[in-house]
């Protein structure tokens, strides 16, 4: 599903950007060689963000972060 219509950015370029290390939209953005043009897809890169980050937080040896039994 597209994320951002003006850079054409989808759920997956932003996933794979927050596997390669991203941990603010800025980075998303830097990443993906863009910035945003009208700011509509900043709330939900953020979201994606928070919830890829914790994901893989969770898969992560020695990470403080477990999920719930």
């Amino acid at each position: 599903m597209y994320v951002c219509i003006c850079n054409g950015i989808t759920e997956t370029q932003v996933a794979r950007a927050i596997g390669n290390g991203a941990r603010r939209t800025a980075g998303v953005y830097r990443h993906l060689g863009c910035a945003p043009q009208c700011g509509k897809c900043v709330p939900d890169v953020l979201s994606l963000l928070r919830t890829e980050a914790a994901a893989l937080d969770r898969t992560r040896p020695g990470s403080t972060l477990r999920s719930a039994p």
